[in-house]
């Protein structure tokens, strides 16, 4: 059986130490978490963080527990900041034991996109940390798995992997052959949800927010996990930010983890 992750958003009651717990509890092997959030419009965080003030606490956790960090979000490469303000969520990350960082390009400026993109592996390579590049319907500079190889091949860091969010993949016209033609050694990790159809879509981002547990749409997940090599981590990431909270909200976190574990096999 393959190792599994659950991403913070397919749980986000309690913050980064429940979601700790709960991992551990359901017997997973990873969490990812944000040490970096995205803010809304008014400037407020989106996304509960690791505070660095409990750094120590949050470590003593991990190791108490078992579990690792598998993806630290959010380190986007935008228009409108440098790379290097990251560096203390990156340093967060890497004292907290992270894998490695999570980042979309939404620059479009391609040279000033691979050379914030370059920063970044560099930045992250000091800590002794990988860059996942997720490509997406949203982020215009890197908005589908052939940008994202090519990408790749241009910045060409051995530190840098290419993510498949099945989700992504579908909505920005991706396939399963273009994913077997990628090479495997690339890929990092691949993220794990559902959707009603395969329809292309420019705006999908309440889908995004409110995703299928696995195996109750069409996506052939159980094909595309068999396309991924064995060091491929498997990260489970279900949010249902219009639905459950609370008890309800585990309720269907464990739904998604059972239904993830089945096509992990």
């Amino acid at each position: 059986m393959r190792k599994l992750a659950l991403h913070q958003i397919t749980m986000m009651d309690g913050g980064p130490e429940r979601l700790l717990r709960f991992a551990a509890e359901s017997g997973l092997d990873g969490i990812c978490l944000f040490t970096a959030s995205p803010l809304d419009a008014n400037g407020i965080p989106m996304f509960p963080v690791v505070a660095a003030e409990a750094v120590n606490s949050f470590k003593s956790l991990l190791r108490d527990h078992d579990v690792r960090i598998i993806n630290a979000e959010y380190f986007p490469v935008m228009a409108t900041q440098d790379v290097a303000a990251y560096l203390p969520a990156i340093t967060l990350a890497a004292e907290l034991d992270a894998k490695r960082l999570v980042s979309h390009i939404h620059e479009t400026d391609r040279h000033r996109a691979e050379d914030q993109l370059l920063r970044l592996c560099n930045m992250a390579l000091d800590h002794g940390l990988e860059v996942g590049l997720e490509f997406t319907g949203f982020s215009a500079g890197c908005n589908s798995l052939d940008d994202a190889v090519a990408l790749h091949g241009r910045v060409n860091q051995p530190n840098l992997k290419i993510a498949i969010d099945a989700l992504h993949l579908f909505r920005t016209g991706g396939t399963l052959e273009q994913v077997q033609a990628v090479d495997p050694a690339i890929i990092g990790y691949t993220q794990l949800c559902d959707g009603p159809d395969f329809r292309l879509s420019g705006d999908y981002l309440d889908e995004a927010m409110n995703r299928m547990i696995p195996g109750e749409g069409v996506f052939p997940l159980s094909q595309l996990v068999a396309l991924l090599g064995p060091h491929v981590d498997i990260d489970i990431e279900v949010p249902n930010f219009a639905g459950p909270s609370g008890s309800e909200a585990k309720t269907w976190a464990r739904r998604a983890i059972i239904a993830s574990r089945d096509l992990s096999d």
